[in-house]
């Protein structure tokens, strides 16, 4: 994420949304990703909440749209032993994408944490280095960055959400506290408060488990269509 600047993160996006209407497919609205907020140890479903990392969480599943990092969606209701893909398999968020999509309309982009999907698109796996396959990745990767920048920018604005607090209160008390957040976080957006972003961000965090594959269902082989058409597009 360093080094690249907010321009070039809208020009990238702005190409795949440009590929996709060029193949007629429908666009791509935003970019998922999911978060651990750190939690003092839950006294009931203890274990739900351990995650892969060694320390108690909520896996917050966060939706943005654009760089300016404004949040579409969020999703903090399981805890952090939950898997990326298994949030948003049993999440509402995924039921609105898939209808949709079937309606002909939006997608997200997300990393290899979720399965392919026509209406969530992943990287490849094992691109080899100047292929159609490892160029679609590279583009990809760069307008992902918008998610994962915004949840930093969310952190480090309300600090009882950073890797630094834990919060000290009931899971579900803590949902809310997360709802709450990210609703102020939108309206300091729109209203245009001001703060210094260099001082505050904070590294997001990379979960990069690579979810399996279903490669049996005909949904499976449409995103992979969709998928190889905006490769193919960026060698012509």
């Amino acid at each position: 994420m360093e080094g690249r600047s907010t321009t070039d993160q809208i020009f990238t996006l702005r190409q795949i949304l440009q590929k996709c209407r060029e193949h007629q497919v429908p666009g791509v609205v935003g970019c998922i990703d999911s978060t651990h907020i750190p939690i003092l140890r839950p006294t009931k479903d203890e274990h739900m909440y351990f995650n892969r990392k060694g320390f108690h969480s909520i896996n917050a599943m966060i939706v943005n749209t654009d760089h300016n990092y404004r949040i579409l969606a969020i999703n903090p209701r399981f805890g952090g032993a939950a898997h990326d893909s298994f949030v948003w398999d049993m999440s509402a968020e995924r039921e609105f994408f898939e209808e949709n999509f079937r309606n002909g309309e939006s997608r997200l982009l997300g990393d290899s944490g979720y399965c392919l999907a026509p209406w969530l698109l992943t990287p490849y796996r094992n691109a080899y280095y100047g292929s159609g396959e490892e160029k679609f990745n590279s583009i990809h990767s760069t307008a992902r960055c918008s998610v994962e920048r915004g949840i930093g920018v969310l952190k480090s604005r309300w600090r009882c959400l950073s890797s630094d607090r834990k919060l000290r209160y009931s899971p579900k008390k803590i949902t809310a506290i997360i709802n709450v957040c990210c609703a102020l976080q939108n309206m300091c957006i729109a209203y245009n408060v001001a703060f210094d972003l260099d001082y505050m961000l904070l590294p997001a965090d990379q979960l990069s488990v690579t979810a399996e594959m279903r490669n049996d269902s005909v949904l499976d082989r449409r995103a992979q269509r969709i998928r190889d058409a905006i490769r193919d597009s960026l060698l012509d």
